[in-house]
Protein backbone atom coordinates (compact mmCIF):
# COMPACT_ATOMS: atom_id res chain seq x y z
CA UNK A 1 0.00 0.00 0.00
CA UNK A 2 2.63 2.12 0.71
CA UNK A 3 4.17 1.52 -2.54
CA UNK A 4 1.16 2.12 -4.00
CA UNK A 5 0.47 5.57 -2.33
CA UNK A 6 3.90 6.90 -3.52
CA UNK A 7 3.22 6.44 -6.87
CA UNK A 8 -0.06 7.86 -7.03
CA UNK A 9 1.50 11.02 -5.13
CA UNK A 10 4.19 11.14 -7.89
CA UNK A 11 1.55 10.95 -10.76
CA UNK A 12 -0.61 13.79 -8.78
CA UNK A 13 2.40 15.75 -8.07
CA UNK A 14 3.66 15.67 -12.07
CA UNK A 15 0.18 16.66 -12.81
CA UNK A 16 -0.14 19.97 -10.19
CA UNK A 17 3.44 20.73 -11.37
CA UNK A 18 2.56 20.57 -15.10
CA UNK A 19 -0.84 22.98 -14.23
CA UNK A 20 1.52 25.05 -12.30
CA UNK A 21 -0.55 24.98 -8.90
CA UNK A 22 1.77 26.19 -6.39
CA UNK A 23 3.19 23.47 -3.80
CA UNK A 24 4.24 23.46 -0.04
CA UNK A 25 7.05 22.37 1.74
CA UNK A 26 5.47 19.07 2.02
CA UNK A 27 4.59 18.81 -1.95
CA UNK A 28 0.45 19.60 -1.10
CA UNK A 29 -1.19 21.58 -3.49
CA UNK A 30 -1.49 25.25 -1.68
CA UNK A 31 -4.76 26.62 -3.05
CA UNK A 32 -4.85 30.48 -3.19
CA UNK A 33 -7.79 32.09 -1.72
CA UNK A 34 -9.49 32.52 -5.70
CA UNK A 35 -12.22 31.57 -7.72
CA UNK A 36 -9.73 31.34 -10.10
CA UNK A 37 -7.22 28.66 -8.70
CA UNK A 38 -10.25 26.68 -6.99
CA UNK A 39 -11.65 26.39 -10.45
CA UNK A 40 -8.72 25.10 -12.01
CA UNK A 41 -7.88 22.98 -8.84
CA UNK A 42 -11.13 21.22 -10.01
CA UNK A 43 -10.75 20.78 -12.99
CA UNK A 44 -7.36 19.24 -12.87
CA UNK A 45 -8.82 16.31 -10.97
CA UNK A 46 -10.10 15.30 -14.37
CA UNK A 47 -7.10 13.42 -15.30
CA UNK A 48 -8.36 12.38 -18.70
CA UNK A 49 -8.36 15.76 -19.60
CA UNK A 50 -5.41 16.83 -18.32
CA UNK A 51 -3.93 14.47 -20.37
CA UNK A 52 -5.69 15.01 -23.55
CA UNK A 53 -4.84 18.83 -22.89
CA UNK A 54 -1.05 18.10 -22.46
CA UNK A 55 -1.33 15.60 -25.84
CA UNK A 56 -2.84 18.72 -27.42
CA UNK A 57 -0.09 20.67 -26.71
CA UNK A 58 2.57 18.61 -27.30
CA UNK A 59 1.44 17.79 -30.78
CA UNK A 60 -0.18 21.01 -31.77
CA UNK A 61 0.82 20.70 -35.76
CA UNK A 62 -0.44 16.71 -35.84
CA UNK A 63 -3.96 18.12 -34.11
CA UNK A 64 -4.05 21.11 -36.42
CA UNK A 65 -3.17 18.78 -39.25
CA UNK A 66 -5.58 16.14 -38.48
CA UNK A 67 -9.10 18.90 -37.50
CA UNK A 68 -8.27 20.82 -40.57
CA UNK A 69 -6.37 18.86 -43.04
CA UNK A 70 -6.63 15.00 -42.93
CA UNK A 71 -10.35 14.91 -41.89
CA UNK A 72 -12.02 17.55 -44.24
CA UNK A 73 -10.11 14.69 -46.73
CA UNK A 74 -11.15 11.83 -45.29
CA UNK A 75 -14.92 14.29 -45.51
CA UNK A 76 -14.34 15.05 -49.46
CA UNK A 77 -13.98 11.37 -50.51
CA UNK A 78 -17.18 10.33 -48.90
CA UNK A 79 -18.90 13.16 -50.35
CA UNK A 80 -17.73 12.39 -53.28
CA UNK A 81 -19.05 8.70 -53.22
CA UNK A 82 -21.68 9.23 -51.92
CA UNK A 83 -22.82 12.70 -54.16
CA UNK A 84 -23.29 9.77 -57.03
CA UNK A 85 -26.00 7.77 -55.45
CA UNK A 86 -29.68 8.47 -56.11
CA UNK A 87 -30.14 9.93 -52.61
CA UNK A 88 -28.38 12.91 -54.18
CA UNK A 89 -29.12 13.60 -58.04
CA UNK A 90 -32.99 12.98 -59.21
CA UNK A 91 -33.23 10.05 -60.91
CA UNK A 92 -34.27 11.33 -64.23
CA UNK A 93 -31.10 12.61 -64.77
CA UNK A 94 -29.97 9.15 -64.39
CA UNK A 95 -32.58 7.64 -66.71
CA UNK A 96 -32.76 11.10 -69.76
CA UNK A 97 -29.95 12.42 -71.92
CA UNK A 98 -31.20 16.29 -70.92
CA UNK A 99 -29.95 19.23 -72.54
CA UNK A 100 -28.91 21.94 -69.79
CA UNK A 101 -28.31 25.58 -70.62
CA UNK A 102 -26.13 27.14 -68.12
CA UNK A 103 -27.02 31.34 -68.21
CA UNK A 104 -24.60 33.57 -67.14
CA UNK A 105 -23.11 37.07 -67.11
CA UNK A 106 -20.06 36.90 -68.08
CA UNK A 107 -17.27 34.71 -69.55
CA UNK A 108 -15.05 32.79 -67.05
CA UNK A 109 -18.42 32.69 -64.69
CA UNK A 110 -18.33 29.27 -66.32
CA UNK A 111 -15.45 28.00 -64.67
CA UNK A 112 -14.60 29.54 -62.06
CA UNK A 113 -18.19 29.05 -60.54
CA UNK A 114 -19.92 26.38 -62.27
CA UNK A 115 -17.32 23.64 -63.05
CA UNK A 116 -18.38 20.41 -60.62
CA UNK A 117 -22.03 20.59 -62.18
CA UNK A 118 -20.99 20.83 -66.00
CA UNK A 119 -18.74 18.33 -65.11
CA UNK A 120 -20.87 15.69 -63.38
CA UNK A 121 -24.03 15.96 -65.40
CA UNK A 122 -21.89 15.66 -68.47
CA UNK A 123 -19.78 13.30 -67.51
CA UNK A 124 -22.25 11.01 -65.34
CA UNK A 125 -25.45 11.69 -66.36
CA UNK A 126 -24.85 12.59 -70.34
CA UNK A 127 -26.15 15.93 -70.37
CA UNK A 128 -25.69 18.13 -73.12
CA UNK A 129 -24.25 21.15 -72.10
CA UNK A 130 -25.02 24.51 -73.42
CA UNK A 131 -23.79 28.05 -72.76
CA UNK A 132 -25.32 31.52 -73.08
CA UNK A 133 -23.40 34.74 -71.97
CA UNK A 134 -25.17 37.83 -71.89
CA UNK A 135 -21.89 39.97 -72.43
CA UNK A 136 -18.58 40.01 -73.62
CA UNK A 137 -16.77 41.18 -70.50
CA UNK A 138 -16.38 44.39 -71.91
CA UNK A 139 -16.00 46.84 -68.82
CA UNK A 140 -12.69 47.31 -69.29
CA UNK A 141 -12.53 47.38 -73.35
CA UNK A 142 -11.26 43.89 -73.54
CA UNK A 143 -14.67 42.36 -74.82
CA UNK A 144 -13.43 40.87 -78.58
CA UNK A 145 -10.35 39.34 -76.52
CA UNK A 146 -12.92 37.91 -73.84
CA UNK A 147 -15.22 36.41 -76.44
CA UNK A 148 -12.34 34.38 -78.18
CA UNK A 149 -11.34 33.40 -74.81
CA UNK A 150 -14.65 32.07 -73.72
CA UNK A 151 -14.36 29.90 -77.03
CA UNK A 152 -11.23 28.10 -75.46
CA UNK A 153 -12.68 27.69 -72.10
CA UNK A 154 -15.60 26.08 -73.79
CA UNK A 155 -13.40 23.96 -75.74
CA UNK A 156 -11.80 22.48 -72.42
CA UNK A 157 -15.13 22.20 -70.65
CA UNK A 158 -16.60 19.78 -73.40
CA UNK A 159 -19.29 22.45 -74.41
CA UNK A 160 -19.21 22.78 -78.45
CA UNK A 161 -18.31 26.29 -80.33
CA UNK A 162 -21.71 26.05 -81.33
CA UNK A 163 -23.14 25.98 -78.80
CA UNK A 164 -21.21 28.03 -76.60
CA UNK A 165 -22.86 31.93 -76.97
CA UNK A 166 -21.45 35.38 -76.20
CA UNK A 167 -23.80 38.21 -76.72
CA UNK A 168 -22.79 41.60 -76.98
CA UNK A 169 -26.01 44.05 -77.18
CA UNK A 170 -26.10 47.60 -76.44
CA UNK A 171 -28.54 47.71 -73.28
CA UNK A 172 -26.50 44.75 -71.93
CA UNK A 173 -23.13 45.47 -71.14
CA UNK A 174 -20.55 44.86 -68.27
CA UNK A 175 -20.85 47.13 -65.37
CA UNK A 176 -20.79 46.57 -61.88
CA UNK A 177 -23.31 49.42 -61.68
CA UNK A 178 -26.57 48.63 -63.61
CA UNK A 179 -29.08 46.27 -63.16
CA UNK A 180 -30.06 44.81 -66.87
CA UNK A 181 -33.82 44.32 -67.10
CA UNK A 182 -35.78 41.37 -66.87
CA UNK A 183 -38.06 42.14 -70.31
CA UNK A 184 -34.36 42.11 -71.86
CA UNK A 185 -33.14 38.89 -70.49
CA UNK A 186 -36.20 37.31 -70.79
CA UNK A 187 -36.41 36.88 -74.95
CA UNK A 188 -32.97 36.10 -75.07
CA UNK A 189 -33.10 32.97 -72.81
CA UNK A 190 -36.29 31.69 -74.21
CA UNK A 191 -35.00 32.07 -77.91
CA UNK A 192 -32.03 29.83 -77.00
CA UNK A 193 -34.59 27.39 -74.83
CA UNK A 194 -36.20 27.15 -78.62
CA UNK A 195 -33.68 27.04 -80.77
CA UNK A 196 -31.88 24.36 -78.40
CA UNK A 197 -34.79 22.61 -77.17
CA UNK A 198 -33.43 22.74 -73.35
CA UNK A 199 -34.76 20.94 -70.50
CA UNK A 200 -32.97 22.10 -67.75
CA UNK A 201 -31.99 25.66 -66.68
CA UNK A 202 -29.52 26.62 -64.22
CA UNK A 203 -27.73 29.83 -62.97
CA UNK A 204 -26.57 32.12 -60.25
CA UNK A 205 -29.14 32.70 -57.42
CA UNK A 206 -29.96 36.03 -55.90
CA UNK A 207 -26.63 36.76 -54.28
CA UNK A 208 -24.90 36.34 -57.36
CA UNK A 209 -21.86 34.33 -55.82
CA UNK A 210 -20.08 37.47 -55.88
CA UNK A 211 -22.99 39.73 -55.10
CA UNK A 212 -21.92 41.42 -58.47
CA UNK A 213 -25.27 43.36 -59.75
CA UNK A 214 -24.99 41.42 -63.08
CA UNK A 215 -24.97 38.06 -61.75
CA UNK A 216 -28.09 39.02 -59.86
CA UNK A 217 -30.03 40.62 -62.67
CA UNK A 218 -29.46 37.37 -64.88
CA UNK A 219 -30.79 35.29 -61.71
CA UNK A 220 -33.68 37.29 -61.11
CA UNK A 221 -34.51 36.98 -65.39
CA UNK A 222 -34.32 33.24 -64.87
CA UNK A 223 -36.41 33.02 -61.70
CA UNK A 224 -38.86 34.83 -63.48
CA UNK A 225 -39.15 33.32 -66.09
CA UNK A 226 -39.36 29.28 -64.40
CA UNK A 227 -42.62 31.25 -62.33
CA UNK A 228 -44.22 32.75 -65.45
CA UNK A 229 -43.52 31.14 -68.75
CA UNK A 230 -45.42 28.19 -69.73
CA UNK A 231 -43.00 26.47 -71.83
CA UNK A 232 -43.17 22.87 -71.72
CA UNK A 233 -39.60 21.78 -73.11
CA UNK A 234 -38.27 23.18 -69.23
CA UNK A 235 -38.41 20.53 -66.72
CA UNK A 236 -36.60 21.41 -64.10
CA UNK A 237 -34.71 25.18 -63.40
CA UNK A 238 -31.77 25.20 -60.47
CA UNK A 239 -29.83 28.11 -58.96
CA UNK A 240 -26.69 27.75 -57.81
CA UNK A 241 -26.45 28.63 -53.94
CA UNK A 242 -24.38 31.48 -52.51
CA UNK A 243 -22.54 31.06 -49.33
CA UNK A 244 -20.72 33.47 -46.81
CA UNK A 245 -17.07 34.86 -48.02
CA UNK A 246 -15.73 32.77 -44.86
CA UNK A 247 -17.10 29.62 -46.47
CA UNK A 248 -16.07 30.46 -50.11
CA UNK A 249 -12.31 30.83 -49.19
CA UNK A 250 -12.30 28.18 -46.78
CA UNK A 251 -12.85 25.31 -49.09
CA UNK A 252 -11.73 22.07 -46.92
CA UNK A 253 -13.01 23.44 -43.41
CA UNK A 254 -16.36 23.79 -45.16
CA UNK A 255 -16.12 20.02 -46.17
CA UNK A 256 -17.46 19.85 -41.95
CA UNK A 257 -20.34 22.47 -42.94
CA UNK A 258 -21.63 20.06 -45.82
CA UNK A 259 -21.12 17.42 -44.15
CA UNK A 260 -23.16 17.97 -41.46
CA UNK A 261 -26.16 19.67 -43.64
CA UNK A 262 -26.81 16.50 -45.42
CA UNK A 263 -26.55 13.90 -42.59
CA UNK A 264 -30.38 13.30 -42.89
CA UNK A 265 -29.76 12.32 -47.11
CA UNK A 266 -27.22 9.91 -45.37
CA UNK A 267 -28.43 8.48 -43.06
CA UNK A 268 -31.37 7.89 -45.37
CA UNK A 269 -29.48 6.68 -48.17
CA UNK A 270 -27.33 4.36 -45.75
CA UNK A 271 -30.83 2.61 -44.21
CA UNK A 272 -32.83 2.50 -47.45
CA UNK A 273 -31.25 -0.89 -47.73
CA UNK A 274 -33.21 -2.06 -44.84
CA UNK A 275 -35.81 0.47 -44.12
CA UNK A 276 -38.31 1.40 -47.44
CA UNK A 277 -38.35 5.02 -47.18
CA UNK A 278 -39.10 5.82 -50.53
CA UNK A 279 -42.50 3.87 -50.13
CA UNK A 280 -42.57 5.91 -46.84
CA UNK A 281 -42.02 9.64 -48.62
CA UNK A 282 -39.92 10.63 -51.90
CA UNK A 283 -36.53 11.83 -51.36
CA UNK A 284 -35.69 15.24 -50.62
CA UNK A 285 -33.98 16.67 -53.44
CA UNK A 286 -34.25 20.24 -53.77
CA UNK A 287 -30.55 20.68 -53.24
CA UNK A 288 -28.43 18.60 -55.45
CA UNK A 289 -24.89 17.94 -54.52
CA UNK A 290 -22.47 18.17 -57.59
CA UNK A 291 -18.39 17.19 -56.25
CA UNK A 292 -15.36 17.78 -58.54
CA UNK A 293 -13.20 15.04 -58.73
CA UNK A 294 -9.35 15.76 -58.71
CA UNK A 295 -8.96 15.69 -62.26
CA UNK A 296 -12.16 18.04 -62.71
CA UNK A 297 -10.77 20.59 -61.22
CA UNK A 298 -7.63 20.31 -62.91
CA UNK A 299 -9.47 20.80 -65.69
CA UNK A 300 -11.61 23.51 -64.33
CA UNK A 301 -8.46 25.22 -63.64
CA UNK A 302 -7.22 24.59 -67.55
CA UNK A 303 -10.62 26.20 -68.87
CA UNK A 304 -9.93 29.37 -66.57
CA UNK A 305 -6.30 29.27 -67.92
CA UNK A 306 -8.08 30.07 -71.16
CA UNK A 307 -8.78 33.97 -69.80
CA UNK A 308 -5.54 34.99 -69.62
CA UNK A 309 -6.77 38.56 -69.59
CA UNK A 310 -8.55 37.88 -66.22
CA UNK A 311 -5.17 36.65 -64.33
CA UNK A 312 -4.77 38.32 -61.10
CA UNK A 313 -3.30 38.01 -57.55
CA UNK A 314 -6.57 37.27 -56.35
CA UNK A 315 -7.59 34.80 -58.68
CA UNK A 316 -4.86 32.41 -57.78
CA UNK A 317 -6.19 32.44 -54.29
CA UNK A 318 -9.18 31.93 -55.88
CA UNK A 319 -8.31 29.08 -57.86
CA UNK A 320 -7.00 27.07 -54.89
CA UNK A 321 -9.27 28.02 -52.17
CA UNK A 322 -12.84 28.72 -53.35
CA UNK A 323 -15.15 26.22 -52.63
CA UNK A 324 -16.74 26.64 -56.20
CA UNK A 325 -13.88 25.03 -57.72
CA UNK A 326 -15.13 21.63 -55.61
CA UNK A 327 -18.53 22.03 -54.90
CA UNK A 328 -21.71 23.04 -55.99
CA UNK A 329 -24.97 22.97 -54.54
CA UNK A 330 -27.66 23.51 -57.21
CA UNK A 331 -31.83 24.80 -55.45
CA UNK A 332 -34.58 23.50 -56.89
CA UNK A 333 -36.62 26.93 -58.11
CA UNK A 334 -39.88 25.66 -57.22
CA UNK A 335 -42.50 27.20 -59.79
CA UNK A 336 -45.07 27.75 -57.36
CA UNK A 337 -43.16 29.39 -54.77
CA UNK A 338 -40.18 31.56 -57.32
Amino acid sequence: MNILRECLKKFWYNEQKYCNHPLDKTDEVLLLDTSVYKSIYRLSNNRSFIRLYHCICMHKLLFIMIVFVYIPIILYMFLLILSNSQAFIPIQFQQNHYRLLLVVAHPDDECLFFSPTLHVLQKQYHVNLSLLVFSRGNHIGLGHIRAMELYDSCKALNISKERCISLDLPNIQDNPNVWWSEKQLIPMINEYINKWSIDILVSFDNKGISGHINHRAVAFAVRTLTKTNNNTTIKMSYELKSVSILRKYSLLFDFYLIFISFIPRFLRSLLSYVIPFNLISSPDLSCILLINTPNDYMISRNAFASHKSQYSWDRYIYLIASRYMFVNELIYIDKKFS
